[in-house]
C-alpha cells in the first residue's frame, strides 16, 4: 500500500501541474485584401485607442508622434515605415513580436500592415 501511494501522489502532482498550464493560441486575422485602408479613418483610430496618450507617444513624449496631427510624418521621420518589405517595418515589428505587442490586438497589427503593404498612403 505504501509502494501505491509513493507512486500516486508523484503522479497526481504531475498530472495537477500539466493541467494547469495554458497556452495563448492566437489565431492569423484576416482582412479583406480588397479593401483599401485609409489613414485617417483605419490607422489612426488605432493609434487613438492606445498609442497615442499621455506619457506614451503623443507630442513631447517618446517617438515616434502618434497624435493625429504629427502621426503620418513622424512614423517617415522615424523610418519606421518600410514599403518594400511590409514586415519589417519598425511599426509592424514592434506591433506584432516587439515592446509594443502587449498593447496590441491581432486585429490592429494586420491592419497595419496591410496598410503598409497598399503603399503607408496618407489618405
Amino acid at each position: 500500500m505504501k509502494r501505491l501511494f509513493r507512486y500516486i501522489i508523484p503522479l497526481m502532482f504531475i498530472t495537477a501541474i500539466v493541467a494547469s498550464c495554458e497556452y495563448e493560441s492566437v489565431k492569423p486575422v484576416e482582412i479583406d485584401p480588397d479593401t483599401e485602408l485609409s489613414f485617417k479613418a483605419d490607422i489612426i483610430p488605432i493609434f487613438n485607442q492606445s498609442c497615442n496618450s499621455s506619457g506614451c507617444h503623443a507630442t513631447g513624449d517618446f517617438a515616434p508622434d502618434l497624435t493625429e496631427a504629427n502621426a503620418y510624418s513622424s512614423l517617415f521621420a522615424n523610418d519606421m515605415i518600410d514599403t518594400v518589405t511590409p514586415e519589417n517595418s519598425v511599426l509592424y515589428e514592434s506591433m506584432s513580436s516587439g515592446s509594443m505587442k502587449t498593447y496590441s490586438t491581432a486585429e490592429a497589427t494586420a491592419t497595419i500592415l496591410q496598410w503598409i503593404e497598399q503603399g503607408a498612403k496618407n489618405n
